[in-house]
């Protein structure tokens, strides 16, 4: 039995499903959960292959009702070309936008690219917006499925996972943690006035494809929603670049085409996803891990404190 899905099981999904065995089979290097290969066949053509584990299938089925539902309405999600949800191992068979991830090439791109790039996404969240709410907070493909009854509770539990992580790493101080949940804890009243809006919560420098010359080709890894403030993945997005590097205008924009403030809420949001992203630091999932470097720690730290000031003004 299989203890990981791998390349051959990539090419034998391909030949049951389609027809066609390719000719090269890639792992992509990122993501932290699911297995996702990229096949490209003889006639030039390519397609994409998620394959999780028995945990995943919740998810994976999540993705396809959210194609469903989000693909008609011009969210520009990859179409599903063959799918078992049920199989020992979970998987879909996507189609192949061209490009990568935006991460990959924002160094490269002009401003005038990244302000389209950024008017694209901030018009596929508009779309996303407008479907289903039920006035419940938190990650969940289904308006129902969302576990919170206020937006504070989202950030919290954030933060408990950020706390947990944290610890068993040993990489950073976990009283930094202290510090943004006291800030939300005073923000809390604020935090909760806001409304359950359903919004990607993962289309930042990674999950938004762009070719190397700017062009925007479609959002991936749609497995689920969130519900609560749409400006919790620019703040993701913002929490990245100040991370790992990159033009921080791209936020600005993406920021100023959804007519979005870039307040201390805001800030506040920043300041609980670095943690997040800290909070990965010294430990393993999928086997897509970048080691933990020092000078990224330093820069995520000095990010954080930047930060959780502005959040206290």
């Amino acid at each position: 039995m299989r203890q990981v899905p791998d390349a051959s099981l990539a090419s034998a999904i391909a030949s049951m499903a389609i027809g066609k065995v390719p000719v090269a089979v890639q792992r992509f290097t990122t993501g932290s959960s699911l297995f996702v290969f990229d096949l490209q066949f003889s006639d030039g053509t390519s397609v994409v292959v998620r394959i999780g584990d028995p945990s995943a299938r919740a998810a994976m089925a999540g993705a396809v009702y959210l194609s469903e539902l989000l693909r008609p309405r011009g969210v520009p999600l990859p179409a599903i070309l063959a799918q078992d949800v049920d199989s020992e191992f979970p998987w879909l068979l996507l189609e192949r936008f061209p490009g990568a991830d935006l991460g990959s090439v924002i160094t490269a791109l002009t401003e005038e690219m990244l302000d389209g790039i950024a008017s694209r996404v901030a018009h596929a969240q508009a779309i996303t917006a407008k479907t289903a709410s039920e006035g419940k907070y938190g990650y969940a493909a289904r308006p129902e499925q969302a576990a919170f009854s206020e937006w504070s509770q989202v950030l919290f539990a954030n933060l408990a996972r950020s706390r947990q992580r944290i610890g068993s790493a040993r990489l950073f101080d976990v009283e930094l943690v202290d510090a943004v949940e006291r800030e939300v804890n005073a923000s809390r009243r604020e935090l909760d006035k806001i409304e359950a809006t359903p919004f990607l919560h993962d289309t930042t420098t990674k999950n938004v494809i762009v070719t190397s010359e700017g062009a925007f080709t479609g959002i991936v890894d749609v497995d689920d929603l969130c519900f609560g403030d749409p400006r919790y993945p620019a703040a993701l997005t913002l929490a990245a670049l100040q991370a790992y590097g990159g033009p921080q205008s791209y936020v600005s924009s993406w920021l100023r085409h959804a007519d979005y403030a870039d307040d201390r809420l805001f800030r506040l949001y920043v300041s609980v996803l670095l943690l997040d992203l800290m909070a990965t630091h010294g430990h393993v999932s999928n086997g897509n891990e970048s080691p933990s470097m020092p000078k990224v720690r330093a820069r995520m730290e000095r990010a954080l404190d930047a930060n959780l000031k502005l959040a206290q003004q």
